[in-house]
């Protein structure tokens, strides 16, 4: 009842040998024109031709479950190193939590603050992480391994600078190759998460740029490609970038085509079609029960339908994603086990 691949296996003719997991992927472009100010702002022309990723999920969470936290972020890269802008929205900024004020705190992540992880080897291992909080607060340390994390560890030449709006806070940073362990050049694929804190609103909220992926659980984190000023970033590259490094079983979206891998073959397909093949299964379980629901034996029965018929007029309107996907398959699993207890009572009465 967990995934929707069972599914997607049928319509792509994929049949997978376990759960595959879902993979964030964000195409870091080179700086055209002037490299930006760190001031805190994003208003440089330069970050207008950086993409903007926006698909965070829930912290810590294993359902992939898109967070309410609206937060976005763009990342740019020139010869010095990598540009990172952030931006936080916030319904009310004047209960940011901003108590830490000293450098390499290591309550920082008390406070409303990012966590920055690069991975430079894609290896789901050794990465290097970067705090912020709202109000420009730093820590940093670094993992060697599994075992090893080198809290005494320092980047020199790193910054980030943040600012406060009515509706947000943003984080405006740099990180020169000199504080990262690599160099990254063209073509390069690096492992990446962002993870953010909040406590606006009374209680701990934290999102992620990837499924699961934070401090103790590098390997899911996502992935970042280093693309050059000419490099045209198809589908077909994305699934042959990411089948470099990505354990498979896995899928992720390239845009509008929904990338599926395993066993060393990978499937575009449309996840429109999907989308409308569950709702198709929905519909015609449903007519079922409602037919059943009609018996006086099954009124009892009808609540729930009607719940179940709700979430799917919801989900009819929003974006097709992966995620929308899975928690359609949950709805039909339960049109199902409504089904067979309705047929389980009429056989014992």
């Amino acid at each position: 009842m967990k995934l929707s691949f069972i599914i997607l296996s049928l319509v792509s003719g994929l049949a997978f040998s376990a759960p595959p997991r879902e993979l964030s992927f964000y195409v870091v472009s080179p700086v055209e024109g002037k490299a930006p100010v760190i001031d805190g702002s994003l208003n440089e022309p330069a970050w207008e031709k950086a993409a903007v990723f926006r698909h965070y999920y829930i912290y810590n969470c294993a359902e992939p479950i898109p967070e309410k936290l609206k937060t976005e972020f763009r990342m740019l890269y020139d010869e010095k190193g990598i540009y990172l802008g952030i931006i936080n929205f916030e319904e009310h900024p004047e209960k940011l939590r901003k108590i830490i004020t000293d450098f390499d705190n290591s309550a920082i992540w008390t406070d409303d603050c990012a966590e920055i992880f690069f991975d430079a080897r894609a290896n789901g291992i050794s990465y290097h992480c970067f705090k912020v909080n709202c109000i420009g607060t730093r820590a940093d340390f670094r993992r060697r391994d599994a075992a090893v994390y080198q809290n005494d560890w320092s980047g020199t030449d790193w910054t980030a600078r943040t600012s406060t709006g009515k509706d947000r806070w943003t984080i405006e940073a740099f990180f020169p190759w000199s504080d990262l362990p690599a160099k990254a050049e063209v073509s390069d694929i690096w492992m990446f998460c962002h993870v953010r804190y909040a406590y606006s609103g009374g209680n701990f909220a934290g999102a992620t740029s990837s499924v699961l992926g934070g401090y103790s659980s590098p390997r899911n984190f996502g992935y970042i490609y280093f693309k050059g000023a000419n490099d045209t970033v198809s589908p077909e590259k994305i699934s042959a970038l990411l089948s470099r490094s990505a354990e498979e079983p896995w899928c992720a979206m390239a845009g509008n085509t929904l990338i599926l891998r395993d066993k060393g073959k990978s499937v575009l397909t449309e996840p429109g079609q999907v989308k409308n093949n569950e709702f198709a299964e929905i519909e015609k379980l449903s007519a079922e029960l409602a037919r059943a629901c009609g018996k006086s034996a099954f009124k009892k029965y009808r609540e729930e339908l009607d719940a179940i018929n709700r979430e799917c007029r919801v989900l009819e309107k929003e974006k097709t994603t992966i995620s929308g996907l899975r928690r359609l398959y949950v709805l039909k699993e339960r049109c199902r086990a409504l089904k067979w207890k309705i047929a389980l009572e009429e056989s014992l009465n």
